[in-house]
């Protein structure tokens, strides 16, 4: 079964039209085509249509027939699908993926790193119980991938925490100057994600020596609904470290205004996370 065809029997399923279904995230008439496997969506549309739906991306994903893309956007696609569930701090839907990971028809080598991936993100939301095994072993992955590509990014990204603040500021500065003027969104949204690391490890530490370089480099990247949430995340450490570099508590009330944006959006579990982080360094 193809993308189209499973997208036309949940919108048959659901007695929605065409113009309700697609919502706002896609042109009514380009959907249609897409319905009728004319058109190609892309992964980020897929799964904000899924979701805007409420369709369970990882059934959907399992329904589809194997060859229905190729195979390096299905790599992604499970990724994408790990980033949406560790945003929403739901250790459930990573085993599921892990699962799911275990049960493709990728080579070994891709399940590996897969399943590498995914523990990772399973461990940042496990930091009571560490496993330092896993830890070590993504670390030394790592530096074992030759050039930083996506997965040598998100690798990355879920270990920044094994390393030392400074260890990290000189790596992520390193990446920005490398990558500065690329202007891929995976590029971007990664370079986003580990600058936001950069930030929380300043609060957890009190050090916010040369935090302007970092903030100014994300500010300069324009914002596009694609990585509006990592910007809106990167404003919130942003203001709070602005109330706890400069003492300005008018600061808190953008965290709040942040906070309670991110729950009516849906996110309600990771705007807890948020809540709680600014209740904790404040």
């Amino acid at each position: 079964m193809t993308v189209g065809d499973l997208l036309r029997y949940y919108r048959i399923n659901q007695n929605k039209t065409l113009k309700e279904f697609a919502g706002s995230i896609i042109d009514r008439s380009y959907y249609s085509k897409v319905e009728k496997n004319l058109h190609q969506i892309s992964i980020n549309n897929l799964i904000d249509l899924l979701n805007y739906n409420q369709i369970n991306t990882t059934e959907f994903i399992g329904k589809l027939d194997p060859n229905y893309e190729n195979y390096q956007s299905k790599l992604q696609t499970q990724r994408k699908l790990m980033e949406e569930a560790y945003y929403q701090v739901d250790k459930d839907r990573l085993q599921e993926i892990k699962m799911m990971v275990s049960e493709s028809d990728f080579s070994e080598k891709d399940k590996v790193m897969q399943t590498l991936i995914v523990s990772g993100f399973i461990e940042l939301l496990s930091p009571d119980n560490p496993n330092q095994k896993l830890r070590d072993k993504i670390k030394k992955q790592v530096f074992e991938i030759p050039n930083f590509n996506s997965t040598k990014f998100m690798l990355y990204c879920n270990s920044m925490r094994f390393y030392s603040l400074s260890d990290n500021k000189t790596i992520v500065k390193r990446l920005i100057e490398q990558y500065k003027n690329d202007e891929s969104k995976i590029v971007q949204k990664s370079l986003i994600s580990i600058v936001i690391n950069i930030l929380i490890f300043s609060i957890e530490e009190n050090d916010f020596k040369n935090m302007d370089y970092y903030i100014s480099f994300v500010n300069n990247i324009p914002t596009n609904p694609d990585i509006f949430f990592y910007k809106n995340i990167m404003e919130f450490f942003t203001y709070f470290i602005q109330y706890k570099n400069k003492k300005d508590k008018s600061a808190l009330k953008y965290c709040n205004l942040i906070i309670k944006n991110i729950s009516i959006a849906g996110m309600s579990k990771y705007a807890k996370e948020l809540l709680e982080f600014k209740n904790k360094y404040q």
